[in-house]
């Protein structure tokens, strides 16, 4: 019985001594609001804004293997394109796809005084 309690024990002490997982990035970073300049003042506009920090935010998703962010706006009485960056933040002119179409959507910024239900979050 010993005999087996010891490499038991081996696989046990093992298993538990993997290496913490990367955490998910975009764009290369954990928090893109605080680390990349451009998403910083993005937010900052958003947030000096009533209508804004009512009903706008900032979303990640992925197409095709490549990460893109969008401004997205839930006011119900509005009329609204999304804006879609690249993680350069440039602004993709007439892209090949819709915000339907990314995967792995995940919320940037969204104001706390914001009036949006994220079913997802």
């Amino acid at each position: 019985m010993r005999k087996l309690l010891l490499p038991l024990l081996v696989i046990c002490l093992l298993a538990g001594c993997k290496e913490d997982e990367q955490p998910d990035l975009i764009c290369g970073v954990q928090n893109p609001a605080e680390e990349i300049a451009w998403v910083k003042e993005l937010v900052q506009d958003m947030e000096s804004s009533e209508f804004s920090r009512e009903y706008s935010y900032l979303r990640s998703g992925v197409y095709d293997g490549e990460t893109y962010l969008y401004v997205g706006n839930c006011c119900p009485n509005c009329y609204w394109v999304p804006v879609i960056y690249n993680c350069e933040g440039e602004v993709v002119e007439d892209p090949d796809f819709g915000i339907y179409d990314l995967v792995d959507l995940r919320m940037i910024y969204h104001s706390e005084a914001s009036i949006c239900d994220f079913d997802e979050d």
